[in-house]
């Protein structure tokens, strides 16, 4: 029923003066409303049938809408081809760069930020926090408390998301990376110290009584059966699989802890990098 409403209202305003003015009204109107994929397919027809004037629109309603169904290549294509004398151009730049910075390609978002033709606040503020934000992103940690000292602070729409992100630089700094050799080895030598080491103390604990448990039975056995006896074997097999398996474990707890809290702080950054955007254009 949607679809044979659509194509009942192009061919209206096809017929009608000013039919591109009014279409676009429709796109602006189907975007609100949240239904992306309609104006999208309104978007899709030739730029001939618009007028060159009309073009920033069409682009920034077409990049708009695959920016919401998150087909941000797409929209990244689109917004750039709004043009800086219109209205929509901030937004569009700004939108685009971030885009490109939620991708992870910070070099492309670098440069359509850097090449955005703005020169007053609270715009130019803007910009340089979102700058500020891929040199932490990239781990240019010094850099980007360097652009974020620069800030104008009195701007109230990016004043909270400046000083959370200060926090953050301030947490790096601060942050030690555990190392998985050193944990290694301390399992190695205790085994179960090594998981202490990085902060799963009750895990290291189980390790510990579960390897010496598994030692003292073997001994045990050894000493009054003999190695040859299957007891020793058994319980020997499963010590020596339980103190192998929890050097490699602690290893492998040192990087999946690393990679957690090195996904955390980029989610962490990309989320104030995006509450700005929102703020400053809607």
């Amino acid at each position: 029923m949607r679809s044979l409403f659509l194509l009942f209202f192009i061919f209206k305003i096809g017929l009608a003066t000013g039919q591109n003015s009014d279409e676009l009204k429709f796109i602006n109107y189907l975007i609100n409303k949240g239904d992306y994929k309609e104006a999208l397919f309104l978007t899709e027809k030739s730029f001939s049938d618009f007028n060159p004037e009309q073009f920033d629109s069409l682009n920034y309603f077409k990049g708009w809408a695959h920016y919401s169904v998150k087909n941000l290549e797409l929209s990244t294509l689109s917004l750039l081809n709004v043009s800086k004398s219109s209205p929509f151009y901030p937004k569009s730049r700004f939108f685009a760069g971030y885009n490109q910075i939620y991708l992870g390609n910070y070099a492309e978002a670098k440069e359509i930020l850097i090449q955005t033709e703005v020169t007053e606040d609270p715009n130019l503020s803007l910009l340089t926090f979102e700058l500020s934000g891929i040199e932490m992103l990239e781990g240019n940690w010094s850099e980007a408390k360097n652009r974020l000292s620069a800030l104008n602070q009195n701007i109230a729409l990016i004043n909270q998301q400046i000083a959370i992100l200060n926090k953050i630089c301030e947490e790096q700094e601060n942050h030690r990376q555990k190392s998985p050799v050193l944990a290694g080895i301390m399992s190695g030598i205790i085994p179960g110290s090594g998981k202490i080491y990085v902060g799963k103390t009750g895990e290291g604990i189980a390790s510990l009584i579960t390897n010496a448990g598994f030692g003292l039975i073997t001994w045990e056995n050894y000493r009054k059966l003999g190695i040859n006896n299957f007891k020793t074997i058994f319980f020997g097999g499963i010590f020596i699989a339980n103190y192998i398996s929890n050097i490699y474990g602690t290893v492998i707890s040192v990087k999946t802890i690393e990679n957690e809290y090195q996904n955390k702080l980029h989610n962490q950054i990309l989320f104030q990098l995006h509450i700005p955007l929102r703020n400053f254009f809607e």
